[in-house]
């Protein structure tokens, strides 16, 4: 089935109204092309453009050339040290003597600080770490719940003196 264009053409009232708004349309574009246009406001205008042009092109020019210029000092320091020399360092060797004594010395007095200072768990953990202790015996050990059960309850009586 196929449609005829008259049949998409509008008819009636509406028909009319669409030929009255073309009619107008046409009208108002016929005079306004008829007038004379000024361009004296167009001129100002491209003249902005085209500094603005000019300006984008020099910046771009100092830009490039700034690169270009920067090049051979980027360069220089790779011509220049091309092989690198070794670093010496001169070391001065203490006198054996001395340094056994104040060695000696020195390790029995930072083992004796190691003893009274450091601990493997703060006195509040202290608990649990025993604790960690028997659970890790009872599962490497035979398991006997009174011998547990006993350490528990000791546990439990020191807790309650801290």
């Amino acid at each position: 089935m196929k449609l005829k264009d008259q049949n998409m053409e509008p008819s009636g009232e509406f028909a009319a109204a669409i030929r009255d708004f073309r009619a107008a349309v046409t009208h108002v574009a016929e005079r306004e092309t008829a007038r004379p246009m000024a361009a004296d406001w167009l001129a100002p205008a491209m003249k902005r453009r085209k500094s603005h042009q000019h300006r984008m092109v020099l910046a771009w020019a100092c830009a490039a050339a700034l690169c270009f210029a920067t090049v051979p000092f980027a360069i220089m320091p790779l011509a220049t040290h091309s092989g690198s020399a070794p670093v010496r360092v001169a070391l001065q060797a203490p006198a054996p003597a001395a340094v056994t004594q104040h060695s000696e010395a020195e390790s029995g007095l930072l083992q004796q600080v190691d003893e009274q200072v450091s601990e493997s768990v703060p006195s509040s953990l202290a608990p649990l770490e025993e604790m960690e202790n028997m659970n890790t015996a009872s599962a490497t050990g035979p398991s006997d719940p009174f011998v547990n059960g006993a350490a528990l309850a000791q546990l439990g009586s020191t807790d309650a003196s801290h």
